[in-house]
């Protein structure tokens, strides 16, 4: 498989480093194809990494994850552009946080509460499929969720049935076999609005090695 994987930054990092140590091909992507970190971490891999702006990226992939500035979607999205993302399951990671005022920080209100990251995304690329996952989380648990000792959960929420059916196999290489689906994409609201009360948490534990479960009868 072809992984595109957008952003730079620890999650692009973690995300493309277990993907390519899984086997698949992977180019991160960057605004400019040049990023230096982006050329330095396809290097560092050797075969099968590589790298690009985020449309060039993105058009040479099976599959793409955004990894970027959630805070930023809309402009990444404008950077992106519909026709490198046209057809292809678009794999949402992002939480649209607000560090203006320092930490803790608030969602973005434009963001939030009556939209969410993962809609303005899939609004400005409408010819992709948009699947939010794995938002509620550290990079680390992302791809090793053995971390966290005992059962922990992961969620997807996405409009597509073909894209989620896609992105529960992605879960399960990274070592998800059973997330939770919580139905159309309209539900990023709830899954970006866990963040501030796991950067609270955060706080409160001294690591970010916890994760949610949730208990059923």
């Amino acid at each position: 498989m072809k992984y595109a994987v957008l952003g730079t930054g620890m999650v692009g990092h973690t995300l493309a480093t277990r993907l390519h140590e899984l086997g698949h091909e992977v180019r991160m992507g960057a605004r400019v194809a040049a990023n230096e970190t982006a050329v330095a971490w396809a290097e560092a891999r050797g075969a099968r990494a590589g790298h690009g702006s985020f449309a060039e990226a993105a058009a040479w992939a099976d599959r793409v994850i955004v990894a970027v500035n959630g805070a930023q979607i809309e402009a990444f999205a404008e950077a992106l552009g519909n026709d490198a993302a046209a057809g292809k399951t678009v794999i949402d990671v992002t939480n649209p946080l607000d560090f203006s005022q320092g930490m803790p920080p608030i969602l973005v209100p434009e963001l939030s509460n009556t939209t969410s990251a993962g809609e303005a995304l899939q609004a400005r690329l409408s010819g992709a499929r948009v699947v939010k996952t794995l938002n509620t989380m550290n990079h680390e648990v992302m791809v090793d969720p053995a971390r966290v000792p005992g059962q922990s959960d992961a969620f997807l929420c996405g409009d597509d049935e073909v894209a989620k059916a896609e992105v529960r196999e992605f879960l399960a290489e990274l070592g998800w076999p059973e997330p939770i689906d919580m139905g159309p994409l309209s539900a990023a609201r709830g899954l970006e609005g866990l963040m501030p009360f796991w950067l609270r948490m955060w706080g409160v534990v001294g690591s970010a090695d916890f994760n949610y479960r949730i208990v059923r009868k």
